[in-house]
């Protein structure tokens, strides 16, 4: 295995009001998606991230307050990009750690932003059966993302427990997505994450490119995916994707490097990294554009230089 070194500086970062609780990002075109985990709208940003439009996924009567209310919310934790013949797709999808979060959404941008709601419920009874989950609000999926080839769903860790990658045959799930196929085969590798305070950082973002999987963790003191903790802090991590047949045993999870976010004068940054979009790469240096949930009702963007160092 090799011995992968990361360092991640933060080049800018800027706060929004009124997008409220980011949690997923992702970069189509000259344009960003970002989706809030309380909020009925996909909200759209140009290149240097001023906020342009919001496109409503689903009824807005309970976003009275600005914030869905927690029992309601469907929890959209994870977003990725995927191509459907000549259509440019969104899959926005729910956590799973309740009812209400079993839902996703499929945004079609080349056709004028056409948004279809989906419920997973039959996918996500599989895939507790597969992680053996029996209890309310432990399957918590926190991170998605698809390439042509595979497609990767992040289970966050709760407590001592792991966190996990679920990767699916691409063209199998956008089958299931699009055409209700059967629910296609998953595969599940074991990851094991620094702790802070005594709690182990969380998977809450993807982003997979080439070999390698980027990835956002935050450390909560939390006992269940439905309750907010204290945040200890945010990373930024790197999976090597032809590494995986050493990620299969869960009583050994595999060991993957992260770094912690810092503000510019070094102390610990507190914000919750929700999700992350590889924007460029020259060589091992990745521009890469962090989202963060500040669980008050605000946002926050990081732009980030990672560099990996072999």
């Amino acid at each position: 295995m090799k011995n992968i070194q990361l360092t991640a500086t933060v080049q800018q970062n800027r706060l929004y009001q009124q997008l409220p609780s980011a949690s997923g990002i992702e970069l189509v075109g000259d344009s960003y998606y970002v989706v809030g985990d309380d909020s009925p709208f996909l909200y759209q940003l140009d290149e240097q991230y001023n906020l342009t439009q919001r496109h409503v996924l689903f009824d807005t009567a309970d976003f009275a307050t600005g914030r869905i209310p927690k029992s309601l919310k469907p929890d959209l934790e994870g977003m990725a990009h995927f191509k459907y013949g000549r259509d440019e797709m969104l899959l926005l999808l729910g956590s799973g750690a309740s009812t209400a979060r079993n839902r996703a959404f499929l945004v079609n941008i080349t056709d004028g932003m056409v948004v279809q709601e989906l419920d997973l419920s039959r996918l996500y009874t599989f895939l507790k059966q597969v992680l053996r989950i029996e209890a309310e609000g432990v399957l918590n999926l926190e991170g998605l993302s698809m390439d042509d080839t595979y497609t990767y769903m992040m289970q966050r860790g709760l407590g001592t427990g792991t966190n996990m990658l679920l990767r699916f045959d691409s063209n199998d799930f956008k089958g299931f997505l699009m055409n209700n196929d059967e629910i296609p085969p998953v595969a599940v590798y074991h990851f094991a994450l620094p702790e802070m305070g005594g709690d182990m950082a969380g998977f809450s973002g993807a982003y997979a490119l080439d070999d390698r999987l980027f990835f956002t963790a935050s450390v909560e003191s939390t006992q269940n995916a439905i309750e907010d903790g204290e945040v200890q802090g945010s990373m930024v991590g790197m999976i090597d994707l032809n590494a995986l047949p050493y990620a299969t045993d869960a009583a050994n999870p595999l060991q993957v490097p992260t770094v912690q976010l810092t503000n510019s004068d070094g102390s610990v940054y507190k914000g919750k990294a929700e999700s992350l979009v590889v924007k460029s790469r020259t060589g091992d240096t990745y521009d890469v554009v962090v989202v963060s949930d500040d669980d008050l009702g605000g946002s926050e963007l990081l732009e980030l230089q990672l560099e990996v160092r072999e």
